[in-house]
């Protein structure tokens, strides 16, 4: 503990306290101030500070605030609590004068906006403030960091009439200084919040002198915005309320991006449902509970009996009413104690909880099964779709969340394989898959290679310039036993039995040769995106160093492909996937992140992987040229993706509503059947070709 005393003769009664350890700092102002006053003082800590000020009658108090910040909290208020006429000038790490008698909410450089100030200028502002009243004192912060700051304040008597307001207060009120002057804060009350909310916030004041909270008010022209505001209220040295110093900023826009944040994180945009994230976690969270008190409980996984046939057929509108009015029904015969979510694409999942016996399951599944029995009424068609249930039982079939859905998994493809619209307990058995599997297994393996493989193509059109510049590779399977298979049946199997790679190797060499026909036929940049597997990224014997030498050999540029990877991907992320994302954009190929914003919550990747496309998931597009929620979305996520110098790709665009105001909010890419379903290659060369595209 230090300080030092300097005084003098001086015209000037005063007496002022340094508070700072920067000893070339004191040295200044003792120099300029020390002839100029009759008491000049320094303390390089707090203990020695409160000596020196109660055995002295202090004036004026000259603090660095880089020391204020060592010093307790409210430290710099137990001086004004003891001479509350005392002058505070404050000195921030530039030396920069502050003047404020509050809670000093302004401390950081960037709230208080002053130019440097001389040491000329300190000795005035010490001289200057000997006598100075506390109205004198908020003239001053008013004419200062007050006034200036960034964020809205107000000061008001303590009688709460507000007697000074700065320039971000009118900003976001509305309220001109002459119309809100003399009033009290309740001018801006919202009517959102009842008598007992003010009544808790005003007994916080009492008795801690300070609230913080959100509250909803109301501008001048009656719009209600939320603000987060911090009171603290001033007392003199007897510890009477002197005045109340506000501090708020206007958080609408952020409370409702969390928001949609939220409802993009937890649920399904279609249906409203929790999605797959939601659904586990509270299924984690019931694991637990049913494991401390042993009691039953069951896993349904659902999925619809040939659904697909809908969308390709019918289009994806209507499949979207399907799935949206299937959860409807769907909700009407669970208990409100049970969970429902809706996993992805056509599969829900069910937990139903605190069960006798599984008879009690099996009556909830017929209950499930009846209520898919009436008609759907689309667009005056009578439409008929059943399910195909899975169930396992709690502790029976399994003790972890990851076992239980694997089993109702296998139990639902048993039941669909055994004629659909029936439910099926799982059993040993279907370890062993079920004898339809085994089938498509046994094919699948001869199969790859053949004629029975083909690629279908999508066009992606550039919404500057109304060109097809892109296209989506897609996977088609037409076995003369077995009929058509679709990517859902056949890609889970593969990814089980290791035939991924070389699945997925077949589909980019024949990716690969068509785009380099197309660009020597009709567009040199032209490119194609591959729907890559997470199997092809964990597994070792995936190489996807191939591929690039493959580019190499066929003369193609890397970025002709584009390799479009699923979240999925992200959430298994691991060494080996990193390392392998990092390799193909070393290597110039292109990633896109597909349906962005299903099943999990991408945005805290995005920062992570360095994609090239964000493709927006369809279920946001469907509504968008009617929904304001859906619109906000879609706009919030082309401007992020643009900050972070992504393209982005709009999937599911059906009609020239949604293509209009995609491209109003500044989309760069669309797909969908408002332009063209997935056709084999002959047939996308003549969309090419209609497109107006030059030929070599």
């Amino acid at each position: 503990m230090t300080s030092t005393i300097s005084t003098a003769s001086s015209k000037v009664d005063l007496s002022v306290l340094y508070l700072g350890k920067d000893k070339p700092l004191e040295h200044k102002i003792r120099r300029y101030l020390g002839s100029r006053i009759n008491l000049y003082l320094a303390a390089e800590d707090y203990e020695t500070a409160i000596a020196l000020y109660k055995q002295h009658a202090i004036d004026t108090i000259v603090a660095d605030t880089a020391f204020l910040r060592g010093m307790p909290n409210c430290a710099i208020h137990q001086f004004r609590h003891l001479n509350d006429n005392v002058n505070i000038i404050l000195l921030n790490e530039n030396h920069d004068i502050i003047s404020s008698p509050f809670e000093l909410p302004c401390l950081a450089q960037q709230q208080c906006p002053l130019k440097p100030v001389s040491f000329d200028k300190l000795s005035d502002l010490v001289m200057a403030g000997h006598n100075q009243s506390d109205e004198n004192n908020i003239v001053n912060i008013t004419s200062s960091a007050f006034f200036h700051s960034s964020v809205a304040m107000t000061i008001s008597s303590h009688d709460n009439k507000i007697i000074a307001v700065n320039h971000a207060f009118t900003q976001i009120t509305g309220f001109q200084e002459h119309e809100i002057l003399g009033k009290n804060p309740r001018i801006l009350s919202s009517g959102k919040h009842d008598k007992q909310f003010y009544e808790d916030m005003w007994a916080a004041l009492s008795h801690d002198k300070k609230w913080n909270g959100e509250i909803w008010n109301k501008r001048k022209n009656g719009e209600l915005f939320l603000e987060w505001i911090t009171i603290n209220a001033i007392t003199n040295s007897a510890g009477d309320i002197t005045h109340y110093c506000s501090i708020f900023a206007d958080i609408t826009e952020r409370k409702a991006a969390e928001e949609a944040i939220c409802r993009l994180t937890y649920n399904d945009p279609l249906t409203e449902l929790p999605n797959r994230r939601a659904f586990m976690e509270r299924l984690e969270e019931h694991l637990s509970h049913s494991k401390a008190d042993q009691s039953l409980f069951a896993i349904l996984f659902l999925d619809l009996d040939n659904f697909k046939d809908i969308n390709d057929t019918l289009g994806h509108n209507i499949g979207d009413a399907v799935i949206k009015e299937t959860a409807l029904r769907l909700k009407t015969c669970i208990r409100e104690d049970d969970l429902i979510a809706r996993l992805g694409g056509d599969e829900f999942t069910v937990c139903l909880t605190n069960l006798n016996t599984a008879d009690d399951a099996s009556t909830v599944a017929q209950k499930l099964l009846d209520a898919m029995t009436s008609p759907f009424i689309l667009e005056e068609e009578r439409l008929y779709f059943s399910f195909s249930i899975g169930i396992a039982l709690f502790p029976e079939h399994g003790e972890s969340t990851q076992e239980l859905l694997k089993h109702a998994d296998q139990a639902m493809y048993h039941a669909k394989f055994s004629g659909r619209n029936k439910f099926s307990f799982f059993d040993l058995s279907m370890e062993q898959n079920a004898l339809t599997k085994t089938e498509i297994v046994k094919h699948l393996r001869n199969s790859i290679g053949s004629e029975q493989f083909s690629i279908h193509y999508q066009p992606i059109v550039n919404l500057k310039t109304g060109f097809i510049d892109k296209a989506e590779s897609l996977l088609r399977w037409t076995h003369p036993e077995l009929g058509n298979i679709t990517p859902d049946e056949f890609i889970p199997i593969a990814e089980d039995i290791g035939l991924i790679c070389e699945l997925g190797s077949w589909v980019f060499r024949q990716s690969a040769s068509q785009v380099k026909a197309w660009q020597e036929k009709y567009i040199d940049s032209f490119q194609v995106s591959i729907n890559i597997s997470p199997k092809q990224f964990q597994n070792e014997s995936c190489d996807l160093e191939e591929w690039t030498d493959f580019l190499s050999q066929q003369a193609l540029s890397n970025t002709a492909i584009s390799l479009e990877i699923t979240e999925g991907v992200m959430m298994n992320e691991g060494p080996m996937t990193e390392q392998r994302l990092n390799m193909l954009k070393h290597a110039g190929i292109e990633i896109s992140l597909d349906d962005f914003g299903t099943g999990y919550s991408s945005l805290a990747y995005l920062k992570k992987l360095n994609v090239d496309y964000l493709k927006i998931d369809r279920t946001f597009i469907q509504n968008i040229h009617l929904n304001l929620d859906d619109q906000a979305m879609c706009e919030a996520i082309v401007v992020m993706a643009h900050k972070l110098n992504i393209r982005v790709i709009a999937e599911g665009v059906e009609n020239e509503a949604q293509l209009n105001f995609l491209k109003s909010i500044g989309c760069d890419y669309a797909q969908g059947y408002w332009f063209s379903k997935p056709v084999p290659s002959k047939d996308f060369e003549l969309l090419l070709e209609k497109d107006g595209a030059s030929i070599h």
